[in-house]
């Protein structure tokens, strides 16, 4: 028996199957790169990493890398919220989540439709400004909670404002 987790857990994958041909490919045009799953590993659970992404350039000698967390919507409908969500809290075991251990370079937040195959939206915030702008009360966000999590959400408006987006897409 499949529970939810899992179920989420294989649409994460394929949706990340997808953005590697169809997403991440406009966030480095033109250049190589190379994908290292990095999910239940210590990047992931201390830092919030799911992916490495190696970046070839030809005048460098070791291609650059880029730590990124991952969120993928399957729900398309959430669209129309028009926000980025990041876990802050897990209220069962009353630890940090996402939110406070986020290392990523970037967080690349977005909506895939499964039946489709299709990345439908996705957006390459910069952590470290988004961040920043957080701790000095530049970026708003609502607080909400989700099962045992509590998230803040941020409007994309409110994210662009700061200068956080790097890349947003729609179909």
């Amino acid at each position: 028996m499949t529970t939810f987790s899992q179920r989420r857990m294989d649409d994460s994958k394929l949706a990340h199957l997808a953005a590697q041909q169809q997403f991440y490919p406009q966030l480095f045009p033109g250049r190589p790169l190379k994908f290292e799953d990095v999910t239940k590993t210590v990047q992931d659970l201390e830092y919030a990493i799911d992916v490495q992404v190696s970046v070839d350039l030809p005048q460098l000698r070791a291609p650059l890398k880029f730590a990124i967390q991952e969120r993928w919507r399957t729900d398309l409908a959430a669209r129309a919220y028009g926000d980025v969500t990041v876990t802050e809290w897990n209220l069962d075991s009353d630890r940090p989540s996402e939110l406070h251990k986020l290392g990523a370079h970037l967080f690349v937040y977005g909506f895939y439709d499964k039946q489709a195959d299709r990345i439908v939206a996705a957006v390459a915030v910069d952590v470290p400004r988004m961040l920043r702008a957080l701790a000095l009360g530049k970026l708003n966000y609502t607080e909400q909670r989700r099962g045992d999590q509590s998230f803040v959400a941020f409007q994309l408006r409110s994210l662009e404002n700061v200068g956080a987006v790097i890349i947003k897409t729609a179909a």
